[in-house]
């Protein structure tokens, strides 16, 4: 299927910089975000994962799931020669998919993974809520900038300015921190947990009300105008803790 050009998939750049700044690296990459979804799967046991922003396709293929929907704007391979059972492909911006879904089955595990910007994600996670249940689970990528450069959300103004600075590295997170900042203040229903050891900062998020729940901004436009300062302000907000922490406070969370 063809879809308007490019809107939530990273930007050239993103894909000839991305961190980790070699072939080892992004492999190191993929490896703990793959595990990190596997260990999330021997807990709630899924049947239906979604995978937003799939491009080369390195963590959807060696996920081994009954019933798997990628999405992306251009995949890096193609796709029939991944093509079996219970696997599908839609080359479509994320805002095309949700609009038009292929059916209204939920998703147990939803991967969010597109444009790094926080405008595109947090509407990915919205979207993404009439393609779930109560027990789904998400796992946003790349929710911790590194610095001050990668916090950017032009990830090619990010590269200039860090170049210009003389920092090394072409590391890039995107402003996706906000997210979590929105989720806290504006779904109270909704709980997560920000894992920050072994790999890049990911947040994993479930539906779960917060009985202590209070805005802290509540103000969109606040969020949606924050930098790498108020993330290093506010980092409590994150609710950063390990993949076991996570996993632990995931078990119990569907036990109560």
């Amino acid at each position: 299927m063809e879809g308007p050009p490019f809107l939530n998939r990273p930007s050239e750049s993103r894909r000839a910089y991305a961190a980790p700044d070699s072939a080892a690296g992004a492999a190191a990459s993929v490896t703990f975000t793959v595990k990190r979804l596997r260990q999330i799967a021997e807990v709630i046991k899924p049947g239906r994962y979604l995978e937003v922003g799939v491009h080369a396709g390195g963590t959807f293929h060696a996920l081994d799931f009954a019933e798997m929907d990628a999405v992306d704007p251009e995949f890096a391979f193609d796709h029939a020669d991944h093509a079996r059972a219970g696997r599908r492909y839609f080359e479509v911006v994320s805002d095309e998919f949700f609009t038009n879904p292929p059916d209204k089955k939920p998703y147990d595990l939803i991967f969010l993974d597109g444009l790094h910007t926080f405008e595109q994600t947090f509407r990915d996670f919205c979207a993404s809520q009439a393609l779930a249940h109560a027990g789904t689970v998400w796992l946003i990528d790349d929710t911790g900038p590194s610095d001050i450069f990668s916090a950017i959300p032009d990830q090619d103004l990010a590269i200039e300015l860090r170049a210009a600075h003389g920092s090394g590295g072409p590391g890039w997170n995107g402003d996706v921190f906000k997210t979590v900042f929105a989720l806290h203040d504006f779904f109270p229903n909704f709980d997560y947990r920000t894992i920050v050891n072994q790999g890049r900062p990911q947040t994993m998020v479930i539906r779960h009300p917060r009985p202590d729940f209070g805005p802290r901004w509540n103000n969109l436009e606040t969020i949606s105008r924050m930098g790498y300062p108020d993330y290093i302000r506010h980092r409590d907000v994150m609710q950063d803790c390990t993949l076991a922490q996570a996993l632990e406070w995931l078990k119990q969370a569907r036990s109560a």
